[in-house]
């Protein structure tokens, strides 16, 4: 896949291609359907196919104070894309220029630059200043300048529209197997495994403590279910989100026990992805019963891996 960081807005492809418009905050389920019909436009034309979206989520220039926390960051998104099959990623940097720009001069501007053979869109996307570009206007322009438009209705899960924002909705309850549902994989947080302050180790259960972008929605607080990317290899783990009540400590952590890993993880690179929440994050007076607490969470999680590996 190539991707093209259209700063300039002056990229262009003289070959015939059939584009995706969105935002693309996360890719769900919703999003995986439009990149279905992108690549059944592909194998009808014989063309490229063409994400084109932004760099950073729009009501980061519009509203900043408002700006949702992401689901997946930059690194993560381009590397989604290039697993789904995506010819051609374009990121175009969300200014001021381009949030006045009309639904006309947008439109042509892609005339100007792709020679478009279908344009492939969500059933709610909307465009130009204010959002007065809508699917009616993109189908009066199909018609007159003879591409096709496809407009992928909204996928429903427990009768409730698939977006990002139920997404962030869910993790930030602790939802994360419906999350996941949704995503159709589950919730990941990647980060490198950083010097904590060693209270894990002490108790007996050491964990590694994870350096995360403060940009990605965090679950709810509370311990959970993961299983962890180390190296190319999976380990499962027992992972707490929140401030660690009992030593009141400052600020949010993240922080995983690998019951079967033995080694140094710190500088290491780790993936976690959330499966299941198991409590709720508590506030103990003494360590020992913190202590005792978290042996009986290993418990939980051992007889969770056995049933998940027995389903296996």
């Amino acid at each position: 896949m190539r991707v093209v960081f259209n700063y300039d807005k002056n990229n262009r492809i003289s070959q015939p291609c059939t584009i995706a418009l969105g935002t693309f905050d996360g890719i769900h389920q919703g999003h995986l359907q439009l990149i279905e019909e992108l690549k059944k436009q592909k194998q009808r034309y014989g063309c490229q196919t063409i994400v084109y979206t932004f760099l950073t989520h729009p009501l980061q220039v519009l509203e900043p104070e408002k700006a949702p926390s992401q689901i997946m960051l930059l690194s993560e998104k381009i590397k989604e894309f290039s697993r789904l099959g995506i010819d051609i990623l374009v990121l175009n940097s969300f200014d001021h220029a381009f949030l006045h720009q009309t639904p006309r001069i947008f439109m042509d501007q892609l005339y100007e630059r792709y020679h478009i053979k279908a344009i492939v869109v969500g059933f709610n996307f909307h465009f130009g200043y204010q959002g007065t570009g809508d699917k009616a206007f993109l189908e009066k322009e199909s018609k007159e300048k003879g591409w096709d438009l496809i407009c992928v209705p909204p996928v429903r899960f427990e009768d409730k529209v698939v977006s990002s924002t139920l997404i962030r909705s869910f993790l930030s309850e602790g939802k994360v197997e419906e999350a996941a549902k949704m995503m159709t994989r589950p919730y990941c947080i990647r980060g490198k495994v950083i010097h904590g302050y060693g209270r894990g180790r002490e108790m007996g259960f050491p964990t590694a403590n994870l350096q995360f972008s403060n940009r990605k929605v965090l679950p709810k607080s509370g311990v959970y279910l993961a299983k962890c990317r180390l190296n190319g290899k999976m380990f499962w783990g027992m992972t707490n989100v929140g401030r660690n009540p009992t030593f009141s400590a400052k600020g949010l952590s993240i922080e995983t026990y690998l019951p079967n890993f033995d080694g140094d993880l710190y500088g290491q690179t780790m993936s976690i992805f959330f499966l299941t929440r198991l409590r709720e994050e508590m506030k103990f007076e003494r360590v020992s019963d913190l202590t005792k607490q978290m042996k009986q969470d290993v418990k939980n999680v051992k007889k969770l891996i056995y049933i998940s590996n027995w389903l296996c």
